[in-house]
């Protein structure tokens, strides 16, 4: 039966060798499907679909598994930028210029 110490010790060492992969992680390039997953907070089946797709970035070197490069990964999601009302507005606005009602 473990002492409290030693209950103490053994959660301390699970929980940095938690951290140490969790930051070994975030600086690692190329990423599985399920780490990309991870990183993008999206299922590993849509990701899967996007990648059959062509619609997402990544590399197939042995023809099955599947890569990200996290950089590509984050340059891809900044490409989707969610528009602002200013956006919205601008775009009506030049719509309805170019698009006068006619009577």
């Amino acid at each position: 039966m473990e002492n409290l110490e030693q209950i103490i010790k053994r959660l301390v060492h699970e929980n940095v060798e938690k951290e140490v992969q969790r930051i070994l992680d975030e600086n690692k390039e190329m990423l599985s499907l399920e780490q990309a997953a991870q990183m993008l907070g999206l299922s590993r089946s849509y990701l899967y679909k996007q990648t059959a797709a062509g619609t997402i970035p990544h590399f197939k070197p042995m023809g099955k598994v599947i890569y990200f490069e996290r950089s590509v990964l984050l340059d891809w999601i900044r490409s989707f930028p969610a528009p602002t009302k200013d956006n919205v507005a601008a775009a009506a606005n030049s719509y309805v210029t170019k698009n006068p009602l006619r009577v």
